[in-house]
């Protein structure tokens, strides 16, 4: 390790005293832990600890397959290549972007370092947030106890999927919003063009223009009106127009518009997706939504510091959203920080001075980093599939069959069959619920409990393979049947292969009665956990 010099080493040096002591100083400043380096390390570890949930969505596979397509052609999907049901129906990729990065890290280093550069990822966001917090007034000391509960709500979205970049762009709008309310100036000139790259990676982008619009109703109930709060006002208003037209600048223009308002308006299917319900309190992260709102209750009557009119703003319409759907609730999260921070600011005046020197940023985080890095490109594994979740044993005996036969699976694997077969298999569906619409998500709900409608999905779709967990009705029912064999079985998965033939007539009827696809779009929204349209709709009572 380096040291500083002696002054009389420095004198026979010609150096001065004051010089020497300020290297010193500077030195020390690099190596001794800040607040931002321990919060870095904290949720490094946290998320390394428990990073095989990073991989548990069904949307992570076919998003590293779409970006190996983008990479090999050069342009951005316009029709769905992923599923036989569905094929050259109108498809948009709302995260062409964020596919195309994590194809290009999967297939130079493998899922480990996707996982790694996630947990890198979140803990510098975090480590950004609690400077924020702190450059905008908060003591350290509250910043820390604030953030404890903005990451924990933030897990329900720890997943190597795009809506963590939402995170990031989310905090930045929020941050130039602010910072046009406090000072004014054209701070949130930024906005827009954040809009751009935002709008490109995920279809959460509209979160922006509405963050702009909330902080203009809460400049405007903060104080008086006055020319200055006007003036303020319509550069909010400019950058708020701005903000809605800069997202053009992606490749299908304004068919990613047309696309969002398709699955939030018209697709009907977010009835069937869990993170678009209300948020279940007493269970899991909600807990900690609980937590917050008690506190927001309750301290007002114990501090001496009230939030003030703009973050109760911010707050009180996150809070309205994220009721509505547990999605929006890390976004709440991050919005509710700042007033949350000016309440238990006003608990104690000797909180408010501790560790004000440890706001700068040391080389730990770097150093960290670094070493993950070379751990990752050492061979360390970093989360891995997890073995009661995906059924990866299996992979090997469907690769054993003909490519063009038709396989019948769990909705959840349908990303892992486009990206983790070899050669690339297409599937019967995944979870991109808006591209098959509501009716055939119930009719496949029924069909995987071996309902009914089985067998005439079995012969509209030719289909002689079935992939399908061991407890699902359809198992039961295949099991033992004379027409169907088992080639592989284990405590997650059954396959079963047909080795009746195709009767000629129900080959034809298939063909005359099969109803065309009409076009929709695509969306993918995020999860904190593999959730499949059967859940969903279990959950719901089907």
């Amino acid at each position: 390790m380096r040291s500083c010099p002696s002054f009389q080493q420095a004198n026979s040096q010609g150096i001065s005293r004051e010089s020497t002591t300020g290297d010193c100083m500077a030195w020390s400043r690099r190596i001794r832990l800040g607040v931002p380096d321990l919060v870095f390390g904290l949720v490094l570890v946290t998320i390394l600890i428990r990073s095989q949930g990073l991989l548990n969505d069904p949307g992570t596979f076919w998003h590293a397959r779409l970006g190996r397509e983008i990479a090999s052609t050069g342009a951005v999907p316009r029709v769905d290549t992923l599923t036989y049901t569905r094929d050259h129906v109108a498809w948009v990729d709302q995260s062409w972007g964020f596919d195309l990065l994590l194809a290009a890290v999967v297939d130079r280093w493998g899922w480990s370092a996707a996982v790694a550069a996630t947990a890198l990822g979140l803990a510098t966001f975090y480590a950004t947030v609690i400077r924020g917090l702190v450059r905008e007034g908060a003591s350290p000391m509250i910043a820390v106890v604030v953030i404890i509960p903005v990451f924990l709500i933030g897990t329900i979205h720890f997943l190597v999927r795009p809506h963590l970049l939402t995170f990031a762009f989310a905090w930045w709008t929020m941050r130039a919003c602010r910072a046009q309310h406090d000072r004014g100036g054209w701070a949130i000139a930024i906005v827009p063009l954040l809009m751009v790259g935002w709008a490109n990676v995920h279809g959460g982008f509209l979160a922006g223009p509405f963050i702009v619009l909330t902080a203009a109703f809460g400049h405007a109930f903060s104080g008086p009106w006055d020319k200055a709060r006007q003036r303020n006002l319509e550069k909010y208003a400019a950058v708020l127009v701005l903000s809605l037209l800069t997202p053009l600048a992606n490749p299908y223009g304004i068919g990613l518009y047309r696309h969002v308002a398709n699955l939030l308006f018209t697709s009907g299917v977010t009835t069937l997706i869990v993170e678009f319900q209300p948020i279940q309190f007493g269970s899991g992260q909600a807990r900690v939504v609980e937590w917050v709102l008690m506190a927001l209750i309750a301290l007002p009557c114990f501090t001496t510091r009230r939030m003030d009119r703009y973050n109760l703003v911010q707050t009180l319409v996150w809070l309205h959203l994220a009721l509505a759907s547990v999605r929006y609730a890390p976004i709440f999260a991050l919005a509710m920080a700042p007033g949350l921070v000016q309440l238990l600011d006003g608990l104690s005046a000797e909180l408010r001075s501790t560790w004000q020197d440890r706001m700068t940023w040391s080389v730990w985080p770097v150093a960290m980093a670094l070493a993950v890095v070379l751990m990752a490109g050492f061979g360390a594994r970093f989360g891995d599939f997890d073995p009661t979740v995906w059924p990866i044993d299996a992979v090997a005996s469907l690769n054993r069959q003909r490519l063009q036969t038709r396989l019948f699976h769990e909705q959840d694997w349908g990303g892992m069959i486009a990206s983790e077969c070899r050669p690339p298999r297409r599937s019967f569906i995944d979870d991109r619920f808006e591209l098959f619409g509501k009716a055939e998500v119930l009719q496949y709900a029924d069909a995987l409990h071996g309902g009914p409608v089985w067998e005439a999905i079995r012969d509209r779709e030719r289909i002689e393979l079935v992939w399908v967990r061991p407890t699902r009705g359809l198992a039961r029912l295949l099991t033992g049947h004379p027409d169907w064999k088992i080639l592989h079985r284990d405590a997650v998965s059954i396959l079963f292969r047909r080795e009746a033939g195709l009767k000629p007539e129900c080959v034809s009827s298939a063909r005359l009665d099969r109803p065309e696809p009409s076009p929709v779009n695509r969306t993918v929204p995020p999860r904190s956990q593999p959730m499949t349209w059967a859940t969903a709709l279990e959950d719901s009572g089907f």
